[in-house]
């Protein structure tokens, strides 16, 4: 048995029922001398001598307990055991290859899983634009989310429940590197158009003395860049409901006069009758991802090479 517990591919020998275990190399020195049909072809082919050669096949002969091959004057054909190791030999050789660039890519972290933490609505558009161009590269690397509070994530990094988290407004830890990862343009929520001017976006002065939702309730959060900046515009803003998440503030949009202020991925959907006015004079938010410093996994070393070159590149992100 290997040491993953996986059985070698074995040979019954004739005598006393001795098991030997296929070797791939000789299994690759037997498929030249089988297509070849001559011991010195193969053997030029193998970049080896001629004897050596003929001591793997004979020895070959000996593990499986049957003569693999016919010698001839014009040189030799293979018996019936021949071609039915033949095709098996094929198969093995194949398998074992396979097995050994699986095992880099693994180590290089090119196979593997990330376990992606979200609580925010850019699982709608930031999150999956990142991993979709991540996977582009990396097809091998699975992906899996889980709705995780941004204030509870950094437990799960530390617990490895999870390898990375998206959010924003992160406490700072001395154990969690947190890197930007996106920009994104902030609009106001509204159930009636016309309760702002026409045919300009909207500026943050408008917010003033109009009910807002605002999300998360727990703090920190969005809703906490909200409210400052509405405050660095010189008022207060006038907080009529603290929804838990983005889809609850925007029902809220829905069925009340409240109106409030969300980034570009909540756009992407919306209950019925929620419109979205592009909010001209205000910050982009941040998208952030965060992971835990001392996590060796090589998918994420992989994502966090990936991340650092994105920040980067022309137009990309930057910490």
């Amino acid at each position: 048995m290997t040491m993953t517990g996986r059985p070698q591919p074995v040979f019954r020998t004739a005598d006393a029922g001795h098991v030997a275990a296929a070797d791939p190399r000789q299994l690759e020195c037997f498929i030249a001398v089988a297509e070849e049909l001559n011991i010195n072809r193969a053997a030029v082919r193998l970049n080896m001598t001629q004897p050596p050669l003929t001591r793997r096949i004979q020895r070959l002969e000996h593990d499986v307990g049957a003569e693999l091959f016919h010698r001839t004057p014009g040189g030799m054909e293979l018996t019936e055991a021949g071609r039915v190791l033949l095709d098996r030999a094929y198969r093995i050789v194949t398998l074992t290859a396979h097995a050994v660039e699986r095992a880099r890519k693994a180590s290089a972290g090119e196979i593997g899983h990330l376990r992606v933490g979200y609580y925010d609505s850019a699982i709608l558009d930031g999150i999956p634009a990142i991993l979709s161009e991540f996977r582009g590269l990396h097809p091998e690397v699975t992906v899996s989310f889980e709705l995780v509070p941004g204030r509870a994530q950094a437990d799960y990094l530390r617990d490895h429940l999870l390898h990375v988290g998206f959010g924003r407004d992160y406490a700072p830890n001395s154990d969690i590197v947190c890197r930007t990862v996106a920009l994104e343009e902030l609009y106001v929520a509204a159930r009636e158009p016309a309760a702002f001017p026409a045919g300009r976006p909207a500026v943050v002065a408008d917010l003033r003395d109009r009910p807002l939702v605002v999300y998360p309730a727990t703090r920190p959060g969005f809703a906490d860049d909200v409210i400052r900046m509405c405050r660095d515009a010189g008022f207060s803003p006038a907080i009529a409901v603290e929804a838990d998440d983005v889809v609850a503030c925007l029902a809220y949009v829905a069925v009340t006069e409240a109106i409030a202020v969300v980034p570009s991925s909540a756009t992407k959907t919306g209950p019925h009758g929620v419109t979205f006015i592009p909010l001209s004079d205000a910050p982009p938010a941040k998208l952030d991802c965060i992971w835990l410093a001392s996590n060796p996994s090589p998918a994420l070393v992989l994502l966090t090479r990936f991340l650092s070159e994105r920040a980067h590149a022309p137009g990309g992100s930057r910490d």
